[in-house]
């Protein structure tokens, strides 16, 4: 997390510097309440410094573990992120907050423990020696009072907890993350009743505690309701009706849900009882509000993914490609009909895409669909693409899924005539191999040469070192039935081979915005903002937030955006 701070937005270290300074003034504060309390002479003379870091310690604790579930509370976050905290606050990186209290709360209790067992050691000698006021042993305090018993119930929690948490271990198991994780409520609830013995007491043998399960309450209580809102949408009618087997091993599924509203760019989760009755994994959608249904891409890649392509008896030799938990891919439509078609289940539409690609999975005899549940959809910063005149999507692998509900809507509202403020959209795809370019292409087939009042350019970009074989084949059929379109991809825009070289790409679109070339007609405002939307690996995110960065000036601004999850 801490890698690759040039790749952090300014948002990200003004929030962290605020957050760093939070809590060292929490820690002077545990001090001093402890070191200057007169009532508490009969401790500070004997444990003095180990008291008192300790105590400070605790104190950023309480802190932290009251706040560590907000950052996963995603339908709080969604009513925020539309508010004016939004840009104050870095709503769309919770997963990086989370991260970042969790590192904080490990911190401070490898703080706050080493101070109590000097403590515990301290107090044992004044017991040994017979001062007034202290009555256990050191192994009594560490085994036998409830402090010692719910801090080594939390410290083995927090063990199981972070070894599975790191990101190396949750691609090799996913499911060990998952139900390690959920030991947070055991941790949390011995957290409620560690004061219960209250060791720190004051010379009249009063509790001098910190009451902390009053402010641990209210993080409980929020993350309680976001529980009851997930546990009651889940329940509301869903149903799948279409599964559809695309190429390089994704899995298309069309789910019908009513009560389910969404904005283009959003995400989902979903759970397959018939796979875990207790999992639910992230996948973008890929369809547009304008559909009778929602949709999404599932590559098979994890455990989990895999089931479901048994479930559905998706053949093993059919699934393609290596890739992390949840990963998705994209396929939509290969032809546009136009005029009146009417839909089964939602409103006529003038003009619609059409889905002719890929090959509906046919379950097998004695099975049926299995039941769906999802919950959402969240916010992600891609649904802000509609609020920019010029937008550039940059989509790495499976990464492009984002984009495909975006495209799909801007398809469905240029050709219905309605209002849009985007007016051209830079759209590059960078893949490792030829195979994974069949996840996208139709797609983008159908709305190239389609869009009304919006001009979309496509660039793709293949990394992959082609056979000789490949190129011979290329070579052959070059120029069969040539009718303009790239060999490869069926597509007009042509397939570039290497990774695209994005410094020289916005120094050309910041020249043309500034003469003018490349918005003919345009009014040229003081600071034209070029949106720029990314999905994918690290590395390449820092690249381009590099460059855009560099790329910010003459008038232009390059601002960036990352897609979490």
């Amino acid at each position: 997390m801490f890698k690759s701070l040039e790749t952090w937005t300014t948002r990200r270290y003004i929030f962290f510097i605020t957050w760093f300074v939070l809590h060292v003034i929490l820690f002077i504060f545990g001090i001093l309440r402890v070191k200057l309390d007169k009532d508490l002479i009969n401790l500070n003379g004997p444990l003095s410094y180990s008291l008192w870091i300790a105590r400070g310690g605790g104190m950023c604790l309480i802190w932290d573990c009251s706040i560590i579930l907000l950052p996963v509370c995603r339908n709080i976050l969604r009513i925020l992120r539309v508010s004016f905290l939004n840009k104050l606050i870095p709503i769309d990186e919770n997963i990086w907050f989370h991260k970042i209290t969790a590192y904080s709360i490990l911190f401070c209790t490898v703080v706050h423990s080493i101070g109590h067992y000097v403590n515990f050691y301290k107090m044992d000698h004044q017991y040994r020696i017979g001062t007034p006021g202290f009555k256990l042993t050191a192994a009594e305090l560490l085994y036998k009072s409830p402090a010692g018993i719910t801090g080594h119930i939390m410290l083995l929690c927090m063990v199981l907890m972070y070894t599975t948490a790191k990101q190396s271990q949750r691609n090799k198991s996913f499911e060990a993350f998952w139900y390690t994780h959920h030991l947070a409520f055991i941790m949390l609830g011995a957290l409620m009743f560690h004061g219960i013995g209250c060791i720190v007491r004051d010379k009249d043998g009063q509790c001098r505690g910190y009451e902390s399960w009053k402010y641990l309450l209210i993080g409980y209580c929020l993350y309680i309701v976001e529980r009851s809102i997930r546990a009651y949408r889940a329940r509301l009618d869903t149903r799948l009706v279409k599964a559809i087997q695309h190429p390089a091993g994704v899995i298309e599924l069309q789910i019908q849900k009513p009560s389910f509203k969404y904005k283009p760019g959003q995400y989902m989760f979903i759970n397959i009882p018939d796979l875990s009755k207790y999992q639910w994994h992230p996948f973008t959608i890929t369809s547009s509000p304008f559909e009778d249904y929602v949709s999404v891409h599932i590559r098979q890649a994890g455990d989990w993914t895999r089931a479901l392509g048994t479930r559905m008896g998706v053949e093993k030799e059919e699934r393609g490609g290596n890739g992390g938990r949840g990963g998705g891919a994209g396929g939509r439509g290969q032809q546009a009909a136009l005029g009146p078609k009417k839909s089964t289940t939602g409103p006529e539409k003038n003009i619609e895409l059409v889905d002719d690609r890929g090959e509906e999975i046919r379950i097998r005899a004695g099975f049926s669909m299995p039941e769906v549940k999802i919950d959402g959809p969240f916010g992600a910063p891609t649904e802000d693409v509609f609020d920019h005149e010029i937008v550039v999507l940059v989509g790495s692998g499976i990464g492009v899924t984002p984009f495909a509900s975006i495209l799909r809507d801007i398809w469905y509202r240029a050709n219905n005539n309605m209002p849009l403020k985007t007016k051209r959209i830079e759209f590059y795809w960078v893949c490792r191999d030829l195979a994974s370019l069949k996840w996208f292409q139709s797609l983008l087939a159908t709305i190239e040469g389609s869009m009304m009042n919006v001009k979309l350019k496509i660039h793709i970009y293949c990394t992959a070192v082609m056979k000789p074989d490949q190129h011979h084949n290329i070579a052959l059929h070059l120029h069969d039935d040539y009718s303009g379109a790239d060999t490869i991809t069926g597509l007009q825009a042509l397939t570039n081979f290497g990774r695209p070289n994005f410094g020289a790409i916005f120094t050309e679109l910041r020249q043309g915005i500034v003469n003018g070339t490349y918005m003919p007609g345009a009014n040229q405002e003081l600071v034209c903002d070029v949106a720029v939307f990314f999905c994918g690996p690290g590395a390449m995110a820092k690249s381009l937030r590099k460059e855009s960065r560099l790329q910010s000036k003459n008038g232009v601004r390059f601002s960036f955006r990352k897609e979490h999850f």
